[in-house]
């Protein structure tokens, strides 16, 4: 039975789990304007960022990547991963788990 969730009616900030069944993990990023969410990892997944509104400065790694609505990146979660909102923005983030190849 498919799962049908409204990102509007999510209330947690910044990060909203969307789906109550975490596999593959999906939530909701919701930044303010000038808000970071300091470096990390997700060593286990390979993660998708879809970003709804707003513009985003993604730092990953040494790198960083301009995101703007309708943009969507896919990288390996096992480096550091920053996303700053050059202004207030909302992106949709799947963390899809590593398959063993």
């Amino acid at each position: 039975m498919p799962e049908v969730t409204s990102l509007e009616t999510l209330e947690e900030a910044p990060h909203a789990e969307v789906f109550e069944d975490r596999i593959p993990r999906t939530v909701r990023l919701r930044l303010h304007a000038d808000e970071r969410v300091p470096k990390h990892r997700h060593p286990e997944s390979n993660v998708v960022i879809h970003v709804i509104t707003g513009a985003v400065e993604l730092t990953l790694g040494e790198a960083v990547y301009d995101l703007e609505p309708g943009d969507v990146v896919r990288f390996d979660g096992d480096q550091d991963v920053s996303p700053y909102a050059v202004e207030e923005s909302t992106a949709l983030v799947v963390f899809a788990p590593k398959t063993e190849s």
